[in-house]
């Protein structure tokens, strides 16, 4: 698959079959978020352990419940409804606080992420909710656990997986955001 196949093969995935990512297809993932191009530090943390998802799921919901964003707290309360998608692998972008290009930084990583993960045939969807676990008062317990550097913040994720079986994913809206000038 050439680059603009993976880019233009890209989705948002919200439901993944219970497969594991491959190890060491998930350490080539992760690899290449080191060569996107940065401004500052940064910080990727790989988790595929179950419960460690599981926790950082129930975490997020609790910090949407809490966002006081009303999209976020009346998606929250959807029956059902996980943040991870159930997720098998999740990709974690931090960057120091001082960093005040870690958000651009992050998101060029997860990029490179998300388009070396479909090219190995998973799909991806790239999240924000997962920050918000980090916004519940399990907040020190999780980045422990999770060996995040001290003074770094998640600021985006990636999930990771095989696709299973879900509702129409809507294509994505045709905008007219592009202007050539000459």
């Amino acid at each position: 698959m050439d680059t603009l196949e993976v880019i233009n093969k890209r989705k948002s995935v919200r439901n993944y079959l219970k497969t594991k990512v491959d190890e060491k297809d998930l350490k080539i993932i992760a690899e290449t978020g080191k060569k996107a191009p940065k401004a500052g530090e940064f910080h990727i943390t790989v988790v595929s352990n179950e419960e460690i998802l599981k926790k950082i799921d129930e975490l997020s919901l609790k910090g949407m419940k809490n966002s006081g964003n009303d999209f976020l707290i009346e998606r929250a309360e959807t029956p059902g409804y996980h943040p991870l998608y159930d997720t098998p692998a999740l990709i974690i972008f931090s960057a120091p606080d001082e960093n005040v290009y870690g958000g651009l930084t992050t998101s060029a990583a997860a990029e490179n992420v998300v388009l070396a993960a479909i090219s190995l045939d998973y799909g991806t969807c790239y999240l924000i909710s997962p920050t918000l676990a980090f916004t519940t008062p399990e907040r020190s317990e999780l980045i422990k656990t999770l060996q995040i550097p001290d003074n770094f913040n998640p600021i985006c994720a990636v999930s990771i997986g095989k696709e299973g079986e879900s509702e129409d994913i809507p294509s994505q809206e045709e905008i007219n955001n592009i202007n050539y000038v000459k």
